[in-house]
C-alpha cells in the first residue's frame, strides 16, 4: 500500500435520492417511538452526530443503549428501502470510473470515509455496482464516532494495519463534497480533495482548505492527476 483513497459516498460517489433522509426517519421512529419534529442538515455529517443531535433537539438522553439500537434499526431500513434508493438514486457521472482507474494503480488501495453507518455503505455501494473496488474493512463510518476527523484517523489506522505498511499522512487522500470532508482530512494531515457534486460550491471547498477543487469526477484523469501527484 502506497496510496490509501479514502471516499464520501453521498454527493460524491453516488445521489441517494433523498432517501437517506427517509430511512433515518424511519430508523428514529422505530427506536425512539416517535418522529423527529425536525432534522439537523445532513450534508457532510455522521449518523452519530445526526442522531445524538435530534435526540438533544428533543430533549432525550443519547444513551449507548439507544444509540445502538438507532443504528440496528438504521440498517434494517436501509435494507428495506434499497429498491427506493435503486429507483429514485443514482451514481454520479464519472464515480465507477474513478474508481475503477484507482484500482488499476499498483499500491492503491480504496475504502471510504461517511457519515453512513457500514451496512448503509455497503447497501449504497452495491446498489449501484460501486462496490467491489472498496475495502470496507478498513473504513470509517458514522457509527464509529460523531466527530467525522477521528473517522479519516480510524480509517488510516485500519488500513495500516490490515496491509503491514506504515503510510504518511500525505499518501492518504480524501475526496468529498462538503467542507466537513476538508476539514477532516486536513485534521490528519491528509490531502484533501474536493468535489462540487453536492450543496457546497467550488468556492466553499477552496475556503475550508481543499488541496484541489473538481467540478465533478467525469474527468477520470484529473481525479488521477488530483489524488495522486
Amino acid at each position: 500500500m502506497r496510496r490509501l483513497v479514502l471516499w464520501d459516498i453521498d454527493r460524491t460517489l453516488i445521489d441517494g435520492g433523498r432517501v437517506g433522509r427517509d430511512v433515518f426517519v424511519a430508523a428514529y421512529l422505530a427506536a425512539t417511538g416517535s418522529a423527529p419534529e425536525r432534522l439537523p442538515e445532513f450534508g457532510g455529517r455522521t449518523d452519530h452526530w445526526l442522531f445524538t443531535t435530534a435526540l438533544a433537539w428533543h430533549g432525550r438522553e443519547a444513551s449507548p443503549e439507544l444509540v445502538a439500537e438507532f443504528f440496528t434499526h438504521l440498517a434494517e431500513h436501509t435494507r428495506a428501502h434499497r429498491p427506493q434508493l435503486v429507483a429514485r438514486g443514482a451514481a454520479l457521472a464519472g464515480a465507477a470510473q474513478a474508481l475503477a482507474a484507482f484500482g488499476g494503480q499498483d499500491g492503491v488501495v480504496q475504502s471510504v470515509v461517511t457519515g453512513n453507518i457500514r451496512q448503509a455503505a455497503y447497501e449504497k455501494l452495491a446498489a449501484f455496482g460501486l462496490l467491489d473496488p472498496i475495502d470496507l474493512e478498513v473504513g470509517g463510518y458514522g457509527c464509529d464516532d460523531g466527530v467525522r476527523s477521528v473517522l479519516v484517523r480510524l480509517a488510516h489506522e485500519r488500513a495500516q494495519a490490515k496491509y503491514a505498511a506504515a503510510l504518511p499522512a500525505r499518501q492518504v487522500v480524501v475526496i468529498g463534497d462538503t467542507p466537513h470532508d476538508i476539514e477532516a482530512a486536513r485534521a490528519n494531515g491528509a490531502v484533501a480533495i474536493g468535489v462540487a457534486t453536492g450543496f457546497s460550491s467550488a468556492e466553499e471547498l477552496a475556503d475550508a482548505g481543499a488541496d484541489a477543487v473538481l467540478p465533478s469526477l467525469a474527468d477520470t484523469a484529473a481525479v488521477l492527476r488530483a489524488a495522486l501527484a
